[in-house]
């Protein structure tokens, strides 16, 4: 879990991350550890900055849910282990901000996304097909770019 070899994790920081774990796994499809949820949320971010299919645009909130596996996650990691990941996620998440719009107010997401800002951005690019419908949400509609 440590991207620095001089940080010594304590008991308590694993056992962090275990609560997390444990607490979280009855609700998200997923029995994600720290850096599982993290390295999906890379993925995520990644396929997003090339462009989101539009096969899969009605998905695509659904692929944010490893953003709120860790919004969760978060406050129940002990102080050491969320600074040694903070600047990970922080990077991840202004890479998704660069990478998406903001929807219009009045039609960002209900329920159980309130609160979550990235379920109220869309991707600023899609590919697939130009005909495909999008989530009338997605507005001003993404730019298409080429399939690879």
């Amino acid at each position: 879990m440590d991207d620095r070899e001089d940080v010594a994790l304590t008991a308590e920081d694993y056992e962090s991350v275990l609560v997390a774990v444990r607490m979280l796994s009855s609700r998200y499809r997923s029995g994600w550890t720290l850096n599982e949820a993290l390295d999906q949320w890379r993925l995520v971010v990644e396929d997003i900055e090339e462009g989101v299919d539009t096969q899969w645009a009605w998905e695509y909130h659904n692929e944010l849910f490893c953003r709120d596996w860790l919004y969760e996650a978060w406050p129940l990691l002990t102080v050491r282990v969320r600074a040694l990941r903070q600047s990970l996620l922080d990077g991840l998440d202004e890479r998704f901000a660069a990478a998406t719009a903001p929807m219009r107010k009045q039609e960002t997401a209900l329920g159980h996304c309130r609160g979550k800002w990235w379920h109220d951005r869309f991707p600023r690019l899609v590919s697939g097909e130009p005909g495909d419908e999008l989530p009338e949400t997605w507005s001003p509609a993404p730019e298409y770019v080429e399939d690879d």
